[in-house]
C-alpha cells in the first residue's frame, strides 16, 4: 500500500470507528436521573443475550447454555468467541460491556481492513478503489426514507447484510465479514500471484496460510460467511479454469484445503444442536427468512443501481477478483431464498459485494460520463447519498436514548437487584420476572429466567403467556404454584415493568428490597 493510501485509509477507518461509538457515548452521558445505560442500543434483545453468552465464559465456562430459558441442560461447545471474550474479561477485570465494545470496535477494523484488501485486488487505481472501499463500506439504501412511509426496509434492521450497520449493531458480523474479506483476498493472491506487481510465489504460499487461519475463524464466528464467499472463490477457479483451459491446481488445493479446514466446526455444530433436545428446540424456534426481492432493491438503493453496470464490467474484465465478486453475489442472492430456516443469515456480506460492483459502475461507466470539473463532487454526492441510511440508524439510536426508552436502561432500583441476584443467585438459578426485565437479567445477573427472547426461550410463546398471565393476576393459585415448580422458579422480581402488567403479590421470602423493586424467594 502506498504511503498515500496508507494515510487515506487510516484516516477514513478511524473516523467511521469513532463514528460508531457516538450513539453509545451519547447514551452513557445523556443516561436520565436514577437510571443506568446497558451500553446497548441496536436490537437490545440479541444484544443482551451477547452480553449474557460473554458472562457465561465470566463465570469460567466453555460449554455454552441457552440463559433465557428455565429447562435444565448439558451444554455445548457454541459461541466461542462470546465465551473466550468472558474468559479474557474475567482476566483482565474489565466490565463486561467494555469486553464487547472493544471486541466491536476490533471486528471493525478487521471488517475495514479486509474490504481495503480486496477492493485493492478488484482494481490497481487508487481513486477507484478508495470509491469502491466507501460504497461498499458505508453504502446502503433508501431506508432512511421508506422510514417516514412507515416502512422498515431490510437496511434499518439486517445488519449483517451491510457493512456500515454491522459495525453499529454488535461485534461478530463486522469481524465475520472483516474475515470473509480476507479470505476473498487470499483467494485472489494464491490463485493470480503477480495481481499487485510485486508479489511473489512466497507471497502466494503467505496468502494460503492466511486464507485457511481466515476460513477456520469464519467458521468457528460465523459459519454461514463461509457460503458467499467460497462460492465466489469456486467461481473464479471455473472461470480461470475455461479461460486458460487448464485446472489453476495450487489454488484449487489451497481453497479446497481452507474450506475442508473452516468445516469441522459447523459439522459439530448441527450435530451439537440436533442431538441435545433444549437446543434443537431453539433452534426450530430460531426462524430469519429472507425479506422479498423489491425489499433488498429499496435497500441497497443507490448503491444497487450502481452495481447493475458494475456487473457488466467484471463480466467484461473476466479477471480473478471480477469473477469472484459476480459469485459471491450470484451465490448469496440464489442462498437466501433456498427452503432453508436461516435464509436471511445467507445475507452476511451482502453489501460487499454490491458495494465493490458499485464502485466499478461509478468508476468504469458513469463517471466518464460526468464532466471533468464535477466528477469528484459528483462521487461525493453520490457516497454521502449512500451513508444515508446508517447515519439516520445512529441519529435515531442517539435521540432514542435521549429519550430514555426503557429496553436501554435500568432504574437504579432494578441495577441494584440484578446486582444482588448476581451476587447471590447460583449460575442455574431460574428468575420469574416480567418480559421485559427477561431480557436483562441472564447478562447482567448470570441467572436463568422463564422467559426472556422470543429464540432462546423454549417453547416462548406459552412460556411468554404465562408470564404475563402471572403478573396480571389471571392464575388461579393451583396455576401460579404450578408455573412455579414447572420451571423451577427460585426468585420472583417484582420491579416497575413487573407492577405494570398487574398488581400480583407473589409467594416467597423477601430476600431484596430497592426504591421500586423487590426479589422474593420461592422455596423449593
Amino acid at each position: 500500500m502506498a504511503r498515500d493510501d496508507r494515510r487515506w485509509f487510516v484516516w477514513v477507518t478511524v473516523l467511521l470507528v469513532v463514528a460508531s461509538l457516538v450513539p453509545y457515548l451519547v447514551g452513557w452521558a445523556l443516561a436520565p436521573d436514577g437510571s443506568r445505560f446497558t451500553g446497548l442500543l441496536f436490537n437490545p434483545w440479541d444484544g443482551n443475550s451477547y452480553i449474557a453468552k460473554i458472562r457465561q465464559g465470566y463465570s469460567g465456562s466453555w460449554l455454552f447454555r441457552l440463559p433465557y430459558t428455565s429447562e435444565p441442560q448439558s451444554g455445548a461447545y457454541l459461541f466461542l468467541l462470546h465465551l473466550g471474550v468472558g474468559h479474557v474479561t474475567r482476566w483482565t477485570g474489565m466490565p463486561l460491556i467494555v469486553s464487547y465494545h472493544l471486541l466491536r470496535l476490533a471486528g471493525g477494523l478487521v471488517m475495514l481492513l479486509g474490504l481495503y484488501s480486496l477492493a485493492s485486488r478488484v482494481t490497481a487505481e487508487a481513486g477507484e478503489r478508495r470509491a469502491a472501499f466507501l460504497l461498499a463500506g458505508v453504502g446502503s439504501g433508501l431506508g432512511w426514507l421508506m422510514s417516514l412511509l412507515g416502512l422498515a426496509t431490510a437496511d434499518l434492521w439486517v445488519s449483517e447484510a451491510f457493512p456500515a450497520y454491522s459495525l453499529l449493531a454488535n461485534a461478530h458480523f463486522p469481524l465475520a465479514i472483516g474475515l470473509m474479506c480476507l479470505i476473498a483476498s487470499a483467494g485472489v493472491g494464491v490463485a493470480s500471484p503477480s495481481t499487485r506487481g510485486g508479489e511473489t510465489r512466497q507471497d502466494a504460499l503467505l496468502s494460503g496460510v492466511g486464507m485457511v487461519a481466515a476460513a477456520v475463524a469464519l467458521g468457528v464466528i460465523q459459519p454461514f460467511g463461509l457460503v458467499p464467499v467460497f462460492g465466489g472463490l469456486a467461481a473464479m477457479l471455473t472461470a480461470r479454469t475455461v479461460r486458460q483451459r487448464r485446472v489453476p491446481w495450487p489454488a484449487v488445493l489451497w481453497t479446497a484445503g481452507a474450506a475442508i479446514a473452516a468445516l469441522p466446526y459447523p459439522l459439530y455444530m448441527q450435530w451439537a444442536i440436533r442431538t441435545d433436545p433444549v437446543l434443537a428446540v431453539w433452534n426450530s424456534q430460531n426462524l430469519t427468512p429472507s425479506p422479498p426481492l423489491w425489499d433488498w432493491l429499496l435497500s441497497y438503493g443507490l448503491v444497487l443501481a450502481l452495481a447493475i453496470p458494475g456487473v457488466l464490467v467484471a463480466a467484461r474484465k473476466r479477471t480473478d477478483a471480477a469473477w469472484l465478486l459476480l459469485g459471491w453475489l450470484g451465490v448469496t442472492f440464489v442462498g437466501m431464498y433456498l427452503p432453508l430456516p436461516l435464509q436471511r443469515r445467507l445475507s452476511l456480506g451482502l453489501g460487499v459485494s454490491i458495494g465493490l460492483l458499485a464502485g466499478l459502475g461509478w468508476w468504469q461507466v458513469l463517471r466518464k460520463r460526468v464532466p471533468g470539473r464535477l466528477r469528484l463532487l459528483t462521487q461525493r454526492t453520490i457516497v454521502g447519498l449512500s451513508a444515508m441510511t446508517p447515519v439516520f440508524l445512529a441519529v435515531a439510536a442517539s435521540l432514542t436514548a435521549l429519550q430514555g426508552a426503557g429496553l436501554f436502561y435500568l432504574t437504579d432500583g432494578e441495577w441494584a437487584a440484578l446486582s444482588w441476584l448476581g451476587e447471590n443467585a447460583e449460575s442455574d438459578a431460574v428468575v420469574l420476572c416480567s418480559p421485559e426485565m427477561g431480557i436483562f437479567v441472564p447478562a447482567w445477573a448470570g441467572a436463568r429466567v422463564v422467559y426472556g427472547h422470543p429464540f432462546e426461550t423454549v417453547d416462548a410463546e406459552r412460556r411468554e403467556a404465562q408470564v404475563l398471565a402471572y403478573f396480571a393476576g389471571e392464575m388461579d393459585s393451583a396455576e401460579h404454584d404450578l408455573l412455579l415448580e414447572d420451571a423451577r422458579v427460585s426468585f420472583v422480581v417484582v420491579g416497575p415493568r413487573e407492577r405494570a402488567l398487574g398488581d400480583v403479590l407473589p409467594s416467597g421470602e423477601l430476600v431484596f428490597q430497592s426504591e421500586d423493586t423487590s426479589i422474593y424467594h420461592v422455596d423449593g
